[in-house]
C-alpha cells in the first residue's frame, strides 16, 4: 500500500520562505499518490507569515493552517501537530526552506523498513562554522550520555505516527527530536538512518543559534538523561536495533 504522511511545518516570521517550503512538500510528497496533509503552524509571527499560511490553505485542500496566539516553539508545535495528524507517518519540516524535500522523500522510501527513519546531513558545509561545531559537540554529547551511536538526532526524522504517540515528549524547545529519538531507541523501536543533503536558506537568519536556545537545549538534554538513565531506567532498558544506514 502507498504510505501516507502528515507533515507539520512550523513558521516563525518566515513570510518569504514558507510558500516555497510548502510547495516543495506538496510537489515531492504528492508524487506518490497516497494521502498527504501539510499542517502549517504560524507561531505568533509578527510579519505576513499568517497570511501566507492562509493563502496556501485556500489554494490546496491538503494544507491546513493553524495560528498560535502565543508561541509554542518548535517542540510545542511538533506535539500540537501530532494531535491533528491523520497520516501513517509523521514528520516536521521547518518553514525556512532549508530542507531539501526531495532528499527527505528519497529517505522516506525506507519508512517501511522500521518505525523510525533518522536523518543526518551529509553536506554540513552549507551551514556556518559555529553551527557545524555545535552540532558535532551535540551529537557527541547525546551518544555519550545515552550510549547510542547516532550520526545525528535533532533534524527531520520520520516516525510511524502510532509509535510516536506512545512516546512522552516533554520539551517544547529545539531538543524535541532528540528526546523522541532517544526515548524511542531505548524503548525497543527499531530504526534506520539515512544521509541527506540540505540547502542554504535564501532569506533570513536561522533561529537555532541563540543563547536562549542553547541554555534551553542543555537543560533539556540533562533533564532527559535523568529521566531515561536514572528515574525511568527500567522503562528504557530495551534497545531498538539499527537496521541499516543508507
Amino acid at each position: 500500500m502507498t504510505p501516507s504522511f502528515s507533515v507539520v511545518v512550523p513558521a516563525l516570521n518566515e513570510e518569504a520562505n514558507l510558500a516555497p517550503t510548502v510547495e516543495a512538500i506538496l510537489g515531492e510528497f504528492g508524487r506518490g499518490g497516497g494521502f498527504l496533509e501539510v499542517l502549517v503552524f504560524d507561531d505568533a509571527s509578527t510579519d505576513a507569515t499568517g497570511r501566507v499560511a492562509e493563502d496556501l490553505a485556500r489554494r490546496d485542500g491538503r494544507v491546513r493552517a493553524f495560528h498560535n496566539p502565543r508561541r509554542l516553539n518548535i517542540g510545542g508545535i511538533y506535539k500540537a501537530g501530532l494531535k491533528e495528524a491523520r497520516g501513517e507517518h509523521y514528520l516536521l519540516i521547518p518553514g525556512d526552506n532549508e530542507t531539501r524535500v526531495d532528499e527527505i522523500v528519497r529517505g522516506a522510501q525506507h519508512a517501511a523498513r522500521a518505525d523510525l527513519v533518522v536523518f543526518f546531513v551529509t553536506n554540513a558545509v552549507v551551514r556556518g562554522t559555529a553551527r557545524r561545531l555545535l552540532s558535532r559537540l551535540y551529537v557527541w554529547t547525546v551518544n555519550a550520555l545515552f550510549d547510542t551511536r547516532f550520526r545525528y538526532t535533532n533534524g527531520t526524522n520520520i516516525f510511524r505516527t502510532e509509535v510516536l504517540r506512545r512516546i512522552p515528549i516533554t520539551t517544547d524547545g529545539f531538543s524535541y527530536q532528540t528526546e523522541a529519538v532517544v526515548k524511542a531507541a531505548r524503548s525497543g523501536v527499531d530504526w534506520v538512518q539515512v544521509g541527506i543533503e540540505i540547502q542554504a536558506r535564501e532569506h533570513g537568519v536561522s533561529k537555532a543559534l541563540s543563547w536562549k536556545n542553547f541554555t534551553s537545549v542543555v537543560s533539556a538534554l540533562f533533564g532527559l538523561w535523568r529521566e531515561v538513565m536514572v528515574r525511568e531506567r527500567g522503562r528504557y532498558r530495551r534497545r531498538g536495533r539499527r537496521l541499516g544506514t543508507f
